[in-house]
């Protein structure tokens, strides 16, 4: 991967389920000026993992989604995605196990 100036960074999701250290850990490296990545969406399976505050705090798009209908969520979690532009995925302290259709279609949509 070529390091970026600003521009052109990598559109990424991450998702979580707790504190968000790992995510604080990933933003801030956003943020520095050779970051290949950018944080666009926060996806969390929990309403209140305290790491959803770091939406609000860096003005980071979020969904919290309940995965009790695994398709149905993972059906939307794409759609959402997709509509985002988002061109990668970070597991940051993720406490679902996506399937394997779902990352075969993350592979076909994206």
């Amino acid at each position: 991967m070529v390091l970026s100036t600003g521009h052109n960074r990598v559109r990424t999701a991450v998702f979580i389920s707790g504190t968000g250290s790992n995510l604080k850990s990933l933003i801030k490296f956003s943020k520095t000026k050779l970051s290949p990545i950018s944080i666009n969406f926060i996806v969390s399976n929990n309403s209140k993992a305290k790491g959803l505050n770091y939406a609000k705090k860096f003005k980071i798009k979020k969904k919290v989604l309940n995965f009790k209908n695994k398709k149905l969520s993972e059906n939307k979690l794409l759609s959402i995605l997709k509509k985002n532009n988002i061109e990668m995925i970070c597991l940051a302290g993720f406490m679902k196990i996506l399937s394997k259709n779902f990352i075969k279609n993350l592979k076909e949509k994206f």
